[in-house]
């Protein structure tokens, strides 16, 4: 049987993982300047972890041969990603003199 929404769960978990890599990524380039405050890394440590695992269920998402299982994991991937997203802005909004 043709699964229909395979496509769609690739498009979507690609978007997913690029919201996952690119603000950790971009947190980790501040905090890596020569002028960056000793805590800046603090949202890095504590979110980064957080977006990992959100990229490992995205992905175990996308390769899922079964449609509910992938929607599920790919609904539970987002979640956890929104989360360590959210949680590395407030972090370092906090932490900014």
């Amino acid at each position: 049987m043709i699964d229909a929404t395979r496509q769609l769960r690739w498009y979507l978990g690609l978007g997913l993982l690029f919201v996952a890599f690119a603000p950790t990524f971009m947190m980790a380039l501040l905090a890596a300047q020569s002028s960056a405050p000793p805590h800046s890394l603090v949202p890095v440590l504590v979110a980064g972890p957080i977006n990992v695992v959100g990229f490992v269920i995205v992905v175990r998402g996308m390769v899922s041969s079964d449609p509910v299982l992938s929607a599920r994991a790919l609904k539970v991937g987002g979640v956890v990603i929104a989360v360590g997203v959210v949680l590395l802005y407030l972090l370092r909004a906090a932490l900014v003199d």
